[in-house]
C-alpha cells in the first residue's frame, strides 16, 4: 500500500457534507450508511489525488475559523472563484501571497476553511530560476503580475548564480536591469542584529560581497540591492528592506511587506 496521509473530519451531518463537496467539484469515493440510503455515518471524497474522510460526531460552530483547514492544489484559481463565488461563503477572493502561491479561500457547509491554491507568477519565476527552466520564467512574465523591482531582483539572482543565459536574456527583454554596485563598506555598515517591537530579531550579515538577513533562527535570506539603501529578498514577493542612515550611521531598518511596515533598531 502506498504511504499517504488522509485527514478525517468529524461533522454534524455526513450526508449534507458529502452533497456540498460533490456540488463544488469533489468526487464521492465511498459512503457508508449502516443500511440506510439517506443517512451516512462515514464517507470519503476526493479531489485529484487527494482524499478527505468525513465521520459522524462533529459539532456546529460559529467560530470565524474552525479547528481544521483544507488546502487544495488546483490548476486555475480564477476559474474556481468564478464558478463558486455566488454559491459559497467566500473568505478571501483570489490573491497572491508572499510565499509564491495564488489562493482563494472559502468556507464549507460546516464553516471549515478550504483554500484553493496554485503557484503564482512570482512562484513560477523563482522556480524557473532555481530549476533552470527558461520556459517557466517566460510563463511567469507573461502573466503580467510581476513588478519591475521583482524582475530586477530576479535578474540579480540569476546573474549571481550564473543561471542559464536564456533566462538572463528573457529577464532583460522584460525590462529588468542589473543591480547597482553597492560598495562593500556600505554593506558592512548595515551588518548587525536588529530588533522591532514585535517578531524575532533579524541578523544582517555580509558574505562574498552580498547582504543576507536571518530572521530568528531561520536560514539567511539573500538581499538584492535596488539602490544603496533598499534591498529585496528574492524569496518573498511584495517585500523589501530599507536601511535608515543618518549622518553616515545606520540607525535602523524598515521591513515592508505588501504595504505593512516593521521598524527595527540595532541591538
Amino acid at each position: 500500500m502506498t504511504r499517504n496521509v488522509v485527514p478525517m473530519i468529524h461533522v454534524p451531518d455526513v450526508r449534507a457534507t458529502v452533497d456540498w463537496y460533490h456540488s463544488i467539484g469533489f468526487h464521492v469515493v465511498a459512503t457508508y450508511g449502516n443500511g440506510s440510503d439517506t443517512h451516512y455515518s462515514f464517507a470519503i471524497v476526493s479531489f485529484g489525488d487527494g482524499q478527505v474522510m468525513f465521520s459522524e460526531g462533529g459539532e456546529t460552530s460559529d467560530k470565524r475559523r474552525r479547528e481544521v483547514d483544507l488546502y487544495v492544489y488546483a490548476d486555475d484559481i480564477d476559474e474556481v472563484y468564478e464558478r463558486l463565488k455566488d454559491r459559497v461563503d467566500v473568505v478571501e477572493a483570489p490573491h497572491a501571497t508572499f510565499y509564491g502561491m495564488r489562493e482563494v479561500i472559502i468556507r464549507d457547509v460546516n464553516r471549515f476553511w478550504i483554500t484553493f491554491g496554485q503557484e503564482s507568477a512570482f512562484g513560477m519565476l523563482v522556480s524557473g530560476i532555481s530549476d533552470d527552466k527558461p520556459e517557466l520564467v517566460r510563463k511567469a512574465i507573461d502573466c503580467g503580475q510581476l513588478t519591475l523591482e521583482t524582475l530586477n531582483a530576479a535578474l540579480a539572482a540569476a546573474l549571481a548564480h550564473q543561471t542559464n543565459n536564456n533566462i538572463i536574456e528573457t529577464l532583460k527583454h522584460a525590462g529588468a536591469v542589473p543591480p547597482p554596485e553597492v560598495p562593500l563598506g556600505t554593506l558592512e555598515s548595515y551588518a548587525g542584529k536588529y530588533r522591532g517591537d514585535h517578531g524575532p530579531d533579524v541578523e544582517i550579515t555580509v558574505k562574498d560581497g552580498r547582504l543576507f538577513a536571518a530572521p530568528g533562527t531561520q536560514q539567511p535570506l539573500s538581499l538584492w540591492p535596488l539602490d544603496e539603501v533598499t534591498f529585496k529578498p528574492i524569496a518573498f514577493d511584495g517585500s523589501k528592506v530599507t536601511f535608515n542612515v543618518e549622518n553616515g550611521k545606520t540607525v535602523g531598518l524598515t521591513f515592508e511587506q505588501d504595504g505593512y511596515n516593521i521598524e527595527m533598531k540595532p541591538v
